[in-house]
C-alpha cells in the first residue's frame, strides 16, 4: 500500500520530545509506522537543566524508534520563537523581501545579524493590504537545540515551528473544518492558540501550561514541583464550576479548585487573544474549538472551557487522516491522538506541499545545504584527499584496539570499586545503627542523675535560710505522677485521661514554707521563684509578665504574729523531661 519513502519526525517540546516515522501511499496519504514519546523530568522553565535532558531524551528517542542515522525535520516549541504579524503594503517579488527584511529590523528585539528568521504571507495575494508572519530566534540558542538532535545520531533536513506544523496538520485531518476554528494546543510551559479561519493563519503562544498548574499546586500544598506532577497526573482534574458534588477526598478536592484557578487564568488570557484577533486583524470569532497537546488529556478540561467559552469542544486528533501501518498499535495511537498533531505537520512538511512553510535554518543545515550546491567541486577534492586518508586507516584501526583494550581494563577497574563502594555503604549503615544504640544508652545514663542535678540546681538557688521545701513532684497534664504520702490512695484517671495525647505537657510542682523575716515578707518566696524561672530546667517565659502563672499560692504573714511559718506553692513548665513512668 505504501511506498518505500519513509520521513523520520521529532517535535521538541518543553516536557515532552515525541516523534513518528511516515510513510506515504502512492495517492499522498500518510501513514504511521512508528511512534514514542519521552517525559523531560523536572520544571520545563528552569531552562537551565534544558539542554541535557533535552540530548538524553532525544538519544532515548532514537533508540525507541530505530531511527539514527536518518535524516528528520523536527520542530522547535512557540515559546522559544519571537512571533510578529505584520500588514505590508501590496507589493511582490523582491519589493516584498525588502519589506519584510526592514520590518524585521524593526520588530525582532535582537540584532538582526543575531536571528535567524523567516517569514510566511497569511493573506489573500489579490488584498489590498498584505500580512505575513514573521518569526525569529536567537541563532545560538537554534544552533544549540540542533547540536543536541545531530548529537543523537541524526541528520537535520529542516527546523519548523509549533503552531505551525499543528496548522499544517489541521489543515490536513479536517478539510471538511469550513468554520472558523480555534486550536488550544496545551503544552508544559505555554500554550499555543492557531486561529484558522478560510485559510488564514494566526498564532499567539500564551506563557501559561501545565507547569505553572505544577507550580500552583506545589505552592499550596507545599511540596516539591515533582512531587505536584504526579499527583496532578494520577488524581488531578479541573473543578467544574456550579452546584457540583465535591469530591470525597478532601486533598483531591483542593487540588482541582487550585487547577481549576490556573485555569481560569489561562482562559482570560484566551478571551483577550480572540479580541485582538478579532479587533487587530478583521478576524471571526471562532466556532468550534479543538483541544492539543499533553493538557487535553486532563480530567474535565473539556467541559472547563465550553462552560467558560460557550463553544462546542473536542480533541484534536493529529491522525485523523493519517492510515496506520500494521505494526501500530492503534489503541495507543488513539489515545496519543491529541498530541501527534504537530508530527503529522511535520511528515507534511518533509514531504512537501504544505499550506505554511515556515523555516528557521541552523547554521550546520545552512553549511549543509550549500555543500550540496557546491559538491561537484568538493567531490574531486575528496578523491584527493582519500589517497592521505587511506595510509591513516591502519593507524587508526590499531589505535580503536588499543582504546578497546584499554576501555575493557576501565571497566573491569569500575566494576571492582562499584564493590568496593557497596560494601562500604553496608559498613556506613552498620556504623549508624551502632551510633543510634549508644544515643540511647547516653540518654539513660544522662536520666539516672536527673534528679539530682535538678535538686542540686534547686538547692542553689537559695539565697538565705528563710525557705524550705517540703514537697517536690513531677506532674503529667495537670495530674501528680506518684502516690499521695498521705491521704488515701491516688485517684484513678478518667477514660479522657487514658486517651491522652502521644505528647503530654510535664511540670514540677514545689511545694514549701518561709518564715517570717525582715526581707520583705513574701518578697523572699517571688525572688525565689525568679531564680527558678531562669533555670534551664523550665521552659519559663517572661517572669514578670507571667508570675501569677508559676507562683500558684503564696499565704500572706500580715496579722498574724503567731505562726512561725507559711506555705507557698509553685509550678513550673519542664523543658526536656525524662521518661516518667
Amino acid at each position: 500500500m505504501a511506498d518505500n519513502k519513509s520521513i523520520s519526525v521529532i517535535n521538541l517540546g518543553s516536557q515532552r520530545v515525541s516523534g513518528a516515522v511516515f510513510g506515504r501511499t502512492p495517492g499522498g496519504d500518510l501513514i504511521l509506522k512508528r511512534f514514542d514519546a519521552v517525559e523531560l523530568d523536572g520544571d520545563p522553565s528552569l531552562d537551565v537543566s534544558r539542554l541535557p535532558q533535552l540530548k538524553v531524551a532525544v538519544d532515548e528517542l532514537v533508540g525507541r524508534l530505530k531511527i539514527k542515522g536518518q535524516a528528520v525535520w523536527y520542530s522547535v516549541a512557540g515559546h522559544t520563537v519571537f512571533t510578529r504579524f505584520v500588514k505590508l503594503p501590496p507589493v511582490q517579488g523582491d519589493k516584498m523581501d525588502q519589506i519584510v527584511e526592514f520590518e524585521a529590523k524593526q520588530n525582532v528585539p535582537f540584532p538582526i545579524d543575531e536571528v535567524t528568521w523567516d517569514y510566511e504571507q497569511v493573506s489573500d495575494p489579490s488584498s489590498l493590504e498584505q500580512e505575513v508572519i514573521l518569526v525569529a530566534m536567537k541563532s545560538d540558542s537554534l544552533n544549540e537545540i540542533h547540536e543536541q538532535v545531530s548529537a543523537a545520531g541524526l541528520k537535520g533536513l529542516g527546523v519548523d515551528l509549533a503552531p505551525a506544523a499543528l496548522y499544517n496538520s489541521f489543515r490536513y485531518n479536517y478539510p471538511d473544518a469550513d468554520e472558523p476554528a480555534l486550536v488550544i494546543d496545551l503544552g508544559a510551559r505555554s500554550t499555543n492558540l492557531v486561529f484558522i479561519e478560510n485559510g488564514r493563519f494566526f498564532t499567539r503562544n500564551l506563557l501559561v501550561g501545565g507547569a505553572s498548574v505544577t507550580n500552583a499546586i506545589a505552592k499550596e500544598f507545599g511540596i516539591s514541583f515533582t512531587e505536584a506532577e504526579q499527583q496532578k497526573l494520577s488524581q488531578g482534574f479541573v473543578a467544574l464550576g456550579g452546584a457540583v458534588e465535591d469530591h470525597p477526598d478532601e486533598a483531591v478536592n483542593a487540588m482541582s479548585k487550585v487547577m481549576r484557578n490556573a485555569m481560569t487564568r489561562l482562559h482570560g488570557e484566551v478571551m483577550r487573544t480572540i479580541n485582538y484577533y478579532r479587533s487587530n486583524h478583521g478576524g471571526a470569532a471562532p466556532k468550534r474549538v479543538f483541544l492539543a497537546g499533553g493538557g487535553a488529556s486532563t480530567a474535565f478540561i473539556s467541559e472547563f472551557f465550553a462552560e467558560k467559552l460557550k463553544l462546542p469542544i473536542e480533541n484534536f486528533n493529529g491522525l485523523r487522516g493519517v492510515q496506520f501501518d500494521r505494526g501500530v498499535n492503534e489503541e495507543q495511537a488513539a489515545a496519543a491522538a491529541a498530541t501527534l498533531g504537530e508530527l503529522a505537520g511535520l511528515a507534511l512538511r518533509g514531504f512537501g506541499g504544505c499550506p505554511v512553510q515556515l523555516e528557521l535554518v541552523p547554521d550546520a543545515i545552512a553549511t549543509a545545504r550549500d555543500a550540496a550546491r557546491r559538491s561537484p567541486a568538493l567531490i574531486m577534492a575528496g578523491l584527493c584527499l582519500f589517497a592521505a586518508l587511506g595510509a591513516s586507516i591502519f593507524w587508526c584501526e590499531s589505535a580503536k584496539a588499543t582504546i578497546e583494550n584499554r576501555h575493557a581494563q576501565l571497566r573491569a577497574e569500575g566494576e571492582s570499586l562499584l564493590a568496593m563502594g557497596r560494601s562500604i555503604q553496608a559498613l556506613e549503615a552498620k556504623q549508624e545503627s551502632f551510633r543510634t544504640r549508644a544515643q540511647q544508652l547516653q540518654q539513660v545514663v544522662q536520666e539516672r542523675s536527673w534528679w539530682v542535678r535538678l535538686l542540686n540546681d534547686l538547692n542553689h538557688a537559695f539565697s538565705n535560710d528563710l525557705i524550705w521545701l517540703t514537697v517536690i513532684e513531677p506532674l503529667k497534664d495537670g495530674k501528680p505522677l506518684t502516690q499521695p504520702l498521705w491521704g488515701g490512695e491516688k485517684e484513678a484517671g478518667s477514660a479522657s485521661d487514658k486517651t491522652a495525647a502521644a505528647n503530654p505537657s510535664y511540670e514540677l510542682r514545689i511545694q514549701g514554707l518561709y518564715r517570717m523575716n525582715n526581707e520583705g515578707d513574701q518578697q523572699v518566696v517571688t525572688d525565689y521563684a525568679a531564680k527558678l524561672a531562669k533555670l534551664d530546667w523550665f521552659t519559663a517565659a517572661d517572669f514578670e509578665t507571667k508570675k501569677d502563672s508559676y507562683i500558684i499560692k503564696l499565704d500572706t504573714g500580715a496579722g498574724d504574729d503567731a505562726r512561725f511559718a507559711y506555705q507557698f506553692e509553685l509550678k513550673f513548665p519542664l523543658k526536656n523531661p525524662p521518661q516518667f513512668k
